[in-house]
């Protein structure tokens, strides 16, 4: 019996405790990482998603991250970014989970319930749509919005190797597999000639980017009407 109490005394001292997460931002004192006020809170226990409200800020633009209270770990490495609309109420989210629903980053989304509104798609890419590569505003990277904080763009592409990222347009806050921060990493992607078209993504609230290589629709028809002409 006393090595069973033993037993469990040293579980107890060996397993960590539930972490606690802050946000940490521009918008309390000295970028506090353990500022009481801002801590988050789990939407359930177990959910893994954490919330916090952001109730009457400054309008504009603000940058952040999410602490464990230290600054030994934070998501992302780089600063985050939200715009307050001027409502005056802003809902940030860590989601610990992990998923593999074909949106990325798969771990530590970071989401809000504001959206800047319009989006660019950015890369080495746009040059072959007839625009400018690596223009934060190129109207041949605009993204078009699909309805509850999704943008998205469909890029027919000569086959080749390119990368991307969705910025809010005009600026270099960003969404990508890696983060929801400010110049996130670029996703690289290959097309052939047969699947040669991307369609790149981007959900703004939630903080996730996705890319799907595809055949160009004409063509995809034009192998499925060959595949019932040889069946016959």
């Amino acid at each position: 019996m006393k090595a069973l109490v033993a037993g469990l005394a040293l579980a107890l001292l060996v397993t960590p405790a539930l972490a606690d997460y802050y946000v940490a931002g521009d918008f309390n004192v000295a970028w506090d990482p353990a500022n009481a006020g801002y801590q988050m809170t789990e939407t359930f226990p177990g959910s893994e998603i954490y919330t916090l409200d952001l109730a009457g800020e400054t309008p504009g633009r603000h940058e952040f991250k999410i602490t464990d209270g230290t600054w030994g770990w934070t998501q992302p490495s780089a600063n985050s970014w939200l715009v307050d609309d001027g409502d005056g109420n802003v809902t940030v989210t860590f989601d610990n989970n992990t998923y593999a629903d074909g949106w990325s980053p798969t771990w530590g989304r970071l989401g809000v319930n504001e959206d800047p509104g319009a989006w660019t798609a950015v890369g080495d890419f746009v040059s072959e749509l007839g625009g400018a590569d690596w223009n934060n505003a190129d109207p041949f990277g605009a993204m078009t919005p699909m309805g509850g904080g999704i943008y998205s763009l469909t890029a027919v592409l000569p086959a080749g190797h390119y990368m991307w990222k969705a910025v809010v347009t005009g600026s270099w806050d960003s969404i990508s597999w890696d983060a929801r921060s400010v110049n996130t990493a670029n996703w690289e992607f290959d097309v052939d000639a047969v699947n040669n078209t991307a369609i790149l993504q981007v959900n703004a609230l939630a903080g996730t980017v996705r890319i799907d290589v595809v055949p160009e629709p004409a063509s995809l028809l034009g192998l499925l009407i060959l595949g019932l002409i040889r069946r016959r």
